[in-house]
C-alpha cells in the first residue's frame, strides 16, 4: 500500500514538473486566437478555419503537434520547420455530427520539442437537424411503428426468476395513434403495460418483465396493435432454458 501512494505522488511530481517546464510561447503570434464559426447546420457537415500565425523570434521553430480534448476536432499543420518571419496555417476542422448547442474547444499548439505552447480556440452553436428514426429504432413494424428489439432476448432465467426489459418505441406518424400489444399463446410469464395512446411522432419506453414459471414455450411471439387492427410483424421474445 505504501509502494502504491509512493509511485501515485512520483507520477503526480513527474506530471507537474512537465507542465511547468512548458511555457506559453512568445515566438509564435497568431492573428486571431479566438475563431466564432456562429450558427452551423448540423446537415452541412464539417466547418473549418486556419489560424494564420507568422514566427517572430530569430530562430527556426518547428511545430511538433496539436492537441484537443475533443474527438470531434481534426487538424492539419506545417511539418517543415519555420524560419525566422515565416508564417504559416493551423487548419481546425471541427464535427458537428450529434453535438447540438453551442460549443467551444481549446486547441493547443505544441513547438520547439514541446517545450512551449500556443492556446487558440473555436466555438459557435449547432443547429441541431433531424435524424432518419432508424438509427435509434431499427426495426419498422408498419403504420409507422418503429422499435429498439426486432427478438428481445430474456438470455437464461431460473425458474422463479425474474429478469426486466426496455421496449422502446416511436410514432413516427403525424397522427396520434392507439397502441397495444398481445401476447399469442396466452405466455402469463410475460407482464407489462401497454402504452395506449402515442402521440404524433412521440417515442415511450415500456419496461417488459419475464417471470419464468418453466410451464411455456421459451419463444413467443407479441403483436402490435395499431387503432385496433394489428400489425403483420411480430416483436419474438425468446428466453433460454435453465441449466439444471
Amino acid at each position: 500500500m505504501v509502494l502504491r501512494f509512493i509511485i501515485l505522488i512520483c507520477c503526480i511530481n513527474l506530471y507537474l514538473v512537465a507542465s511547468y517546464a512548458q511555457t506559453l510561447s512568445d515566438e509564435l503570434v497568431f492573428e486571431e486566437r479566438v475563431f466564432d464559426f456562429g450558427e452551423i447546420k448540423e446537415e452541412n457537415g464539417l466547418v473549418s478555419h486556419e489560424f494564420e500565425f507568422k514566427n517572430v523570434s530569430q530562430k527556426v521553430i518547428s511545430i511538433n503537434g496539436v492537441t484537443s480534448g475533443c474527438g470531434c476536432v481534426q487538424f492539419e499543420f506545417p511539418k517543415e520547420p519555420l524560419r525566422p518571419n515565416a508564417t504559416g496555417k493551423v487548419k481546425v476542422t471541427y464535427n458537428p455530427a450529434y453535438r447540438p448547442g453551442f460549443f467551444s474547444k481549446e486547441v493547443v499548439v505544441l513547438s520547439n520539442n514541446n517545450a512551449n505552447y500556443n492556446r487558440i480556440w473555436i466555438k459557435g452553436t449547432v443547429i441541431p437537424c433531424k435524424h432518419p428514426v432508424s438509427e435509434n429504432y431499427p426495426y419498422e413494424y408498419g403504420s409507422g411503428l418503429w422499435m429498439n428489439f426486432e427478438v428481445m432476448a430474456f438470455g437464461t432465467i431460473g425458474k422463479g426468476g425474474t429478469k426486466t426489459m426496455k421496449l422502446k418505441y416511436v410514432n413516427d406518424t403525424d397522427n396520434d395513434i392507439q397502441l397495444m400489444f398481445v401476447v399469442i399463446g396466452g405466455n402469463t410469464d410475460l407482464k407489462f403495460t401497454s402504452p395506449r395512446q402515442v402521440k404524433a411522432r412521440e417515442e415511450g419506453v415500456m419496461p417488459v418483465e419475464y417471470q419464468y414459471s418453466g410451464s411455456f414455450p421459451t419463444e413467443t411471439r407479441v403483436y402490435p396493435v395499431i387503432n385496433g387492427r394489428a400489425l403483420m410483424k411480430p416483436l419474438k421474445i425468446t428466453c433460454t432454458n435453465p441449466v439444471d
